[in-house]
């Protein structure tokens, strides 16, 4: 009977490990959530059946949890216990939390799974999930322990999950004289650790249905995706980077096809044209949505959005007022025919003061809703039943007049 039993005993897989670190991290940078995938070196702790990591980001998702090399049968994320005796004492008191990099100053009015607080400006209810804390001008450090339940495991282990707390912003530099684009990523570190030589992928991507290759200069591979629009960059230099701080990355380099034209319609305020410029992207990766701030002649001349731009489309943005460029519009003369019937004149000058010749589109969104036999010197476009297209060049240092009449029915 006693072989029997010792021979039971002897045949139990019984471990217990800790995560004493890490090593081969990947992370995986989507516009809304991170994957993780990292390979897990161990130290027996002498418990049973289970692995404690220590230290994981606060924002995992446990149900995202993959583990290779071992058959995970439970898991559960544990919080520092100190910080429950702490927040304690600061019920009905204000506190700061921090979550996703926003500051909210709160009176306390319950913690545990989640903190609850009231706003100390707004009266607004804020439930926050495990942010990070600061009490009394000290900060405190709350570390989550994760807990798996894993049998049959392996001398070699790998864990995959999904998180979040890795905010990326894209931005674009554009040099007019260079006709050079740059593609810029802003990695901010919200995970609640410190990421030491991790390798990273950042994945810009739009939920547009369309299909076709790309392929970044600083990527390894074409990726070609049916139901997304996307582009991939993997960075070549492995990514060192505190909580709570920041990098800037640059993706790419490329050259683009521009062109320039000025825009000006009649009810602006301003008697300033908007520039416009029209940026054509001529190579086969697709640029990615973000800000972008362009650079004529070494100076800032303004910023917009630019939405995706796959390899041989267009887009244009809109920049600041061209001061160089001044529209003044008057009612050169308007007078009766008869029948509710008045004949109107319209005078526009344009004043062009700097040094380039330009591309000008007067948009006369002015008209009355019933006219007829319009007349100019110049071409025009009916745009709709009250707008009229005026395209002009406008030479350097030069002034120009469009004048045209319409007739207008009263009713």
């Amino acid at each position: 009977m006693k072989k029997t039993v010792l021979f039971l005993l002897c045949s139990i897989n019984l471990f217990a490990y800790r995560v004493e670190n890490t090593k081969d991290r990947e992370i995986t940078i989507y516009p809304n959530k991170v994957v993780v995938n990292e390979s897990l070196q161990l130290k027996d702790d002498g418990e049973n059946n289970r692995i404690t990591y220590e230290g994981v980001s606060k924002n995992i998702d446990i149900s995202s949890i993959n583990l290779i090399g071992g058959d995970l049968r439970g898991v559960e994320l544990e919080k520092n216990a100190d910080s429950n005796s702490i927040l304690k004492s600061y019920l009905g008191k204000i506190i700061q939390a921090e979550k996703d990099g926003r500051t909210y100053e709160l009176v306390l009015l319950d913690y545990g799974e989640n903190l609850v607080g009231k706003d100390t400006k707004t009266g607004e209810i804020y439930i926050l999930n495990n942010p990070d804390l600061k009490l009394s001008n000290a900060h405190i450090k709350i570390e989550n322990k994760l807990v798996m339940d894993v049998g049959k495991l392996d001398k070699k282990i790998n864990i995959s999950y999904i998180t979040r707390g890795l905010n990326l912003n894209i931005s674009h530099r554009l040099d007019i004289d260079k006709m050079n684009l740059e593609t810029w990523g802003k990695i901010y570190n919200n995970m609640g650790k410190d990421l030491k030589d991790t390798e990273v992928k950042i994945i810009s991507e739009l939920s547009t249905s369309r299909a076709y290759g790309m392929k970044s200069a600083m990527a390894d591979s074409i990726s070609i995706d049916e139901s997304n629009d996307k582009i991939e960059y993997k960075l070549k230099d492995k990514l060192d980077l505190k909580k709570n701080s920041e990098k800037n990355i640059k993706l790419e380099t490329k050259k683009v096809s521009l062109a320039e034209k000025y825009v000006y319609w009649t009810r602006e305020y301003s008697k300033n044209p908007t520039r416009i410029v029209e940026i054509k992207n001529i190579g086969k990766t697709t640029i990615p949505g973000g800000r972008i701030y362009v650079w004529d002649d070494k100076k800032y001349v303004g910023d917009s959005n630019v939405g995706f731009i796959p390899g041989g489309e267009k887009y244009d943005l809109k920049l600041n007022k061209s001061f160089n460029v001044v529209v003044e519009k008057k009612i050169k003369s308007s007078h009766s025919l008869g029948n509710n019937l008045i004949k109107k004149e319209i005078e526009i000058e344009i004043r062009n003061t700097g040094k380039e010749k330009i591309d000008l589109e007067i948009n006369y969104d002015q008209l009355p809703e019933v006219w007829t036999k319009l007349r100019s010197q110049e071409k025009y476009e009916k745009i709709s039943n009250r707008i009229v297209r005026f395209k002009l060049d406008v030479d350097k240092n030069s002034k120009k007049k469009i004048i045209f009449s319409y007739i207008e029915e009263k009713k």
